[in-house]
């Protein structure tokens, strides 16, 4: 059977909570994951590895995990993929004003060194 709600609304009913609050949790949290990958030093610079495993569940990491897998298996994303589903998605008015969130951040030296050949 294939279900019908969307996955905010899933959610939400699973845990009897309004969806308005699951999108805000859902938001921030990822508001947060993004941030914490961006300027994660560490002893390696992996944050999925050295850090995040202790702040979420065990079981919040294992489907993390997994949907990481299924998703490495399905996607042959190369960096900056992303670029092309917000454009492809949404209308700049849609995600602009999420872009002033990244203000202030403070890349890893992996992402600078990365970065420094680029223009």
């Amino acid at each position: 059977m294939i279900n019908t709600k969307d996955i905010t609304s899933e959610v939400a009913d699973n845990l009897s909570m309004e969806r308005d609050e699951v999108v805000a949790v859902l938001e921030e949290f990822m508001l947060q994951l993004h941030r914490r990958l961006v300027e994660y030093e560490g002893l390696n610079g992996d944050y999925v590895g050295e850090q995040l495993w202790s702040e979420v569940s065990p079981q919040a990491y294992f489907h993390f995990l997994g949907f990481l897998d299924r998703f490495s298996e399905r996607y042959s994303w190369e960096p900056d993929s992303a670029h092309e589903y917000i454009a492809r998605l949404f209308r700049p008015g849609q995600w602009r004003p999420f872009s002033h969130q990244m203000e202030g951040w403070k890349e890893a030296k992996f992402y600078r060194e990365r970065n420094l050949g680029s223009d």
